[in-house]
């Protein structure tokens, strides 16, 4: 979906709502705490304040962000850069890889490169009755719509929605 401020923006996006037997301050501690993060996700670094650094071991690779959003038991967001770099060279051969198999050329990711925003997450609790939840995770970013994109972000969706099924398996589904 083009933005009506920049039609020369795509929105990406990619929402999972959970129904969980949890406590905010339970979930709280799951999703804005580097020891929670790193108990369902990957090993994680986190400074847990606006402006703080969280920084995703993710074996062969690290993406780092920062902290845009931090309202215990409420709010936590960050934004990380799309794994590209500024400049072609600062590309991590992960990903140089990854756009040789799509037949994608530098010079095309870099072409649109300044429509690109970061890739920004955002985890909403919300208290329901009976001790329990409701956590809404959003990761969305605007770009160019360049396939390279689309498939980027399709692909990364469709590697998150399973790592967030592993949160939700940490507590109880709520009943409702």
């Amino acid at each position: 979906m083009n933005t009506p401020d920049r039609p020369d923006r795509v929105e990406h996006r990619m929402e999972r709502t959970y129904d969980l037997a949890a406590t905010p301050e339970e979930v709280w501690e799951a999703i804005a705490t580097a020891d929670g993060i790193s108990s369902w996700m990957v090993p994680t670094r986190l400074e847990p304040r606006v402006g703080g650094e969280v920084s995703f071991d993710l074996g062969g690779l690290t993406t780092t962000g920062v902290v845009t959003e931090y309202t215990p038991n409420e709010r936590f967001a960050y934004e990380e850069p799309w794994p590209v770099g500024d400049r072609p060279e600062d590309l991590a051969p992960e990903m140089a890889e990854w756009f040789e198999t799509i037949g994608v050329p530098l010079a095309e990711v870099y072409e649109g490169l300044e429509r690109v925003t970061p890739i920004a997450t955002e985890f909403l609790i919300e208290a329901v009755s009976g001790g329990t939840c409701v956590v809404r995770v959003v990761t969305s970013a605007y770009g160019s719509g360049a396939d390279w994109e689309n498939e980027f972000f399709d692909q990364m969706a469709l590697d998150l929605v399973p790592i967030l099924d592993n949160l939700a398996t940490r507590f109880p589904v709520a009943a409702r």
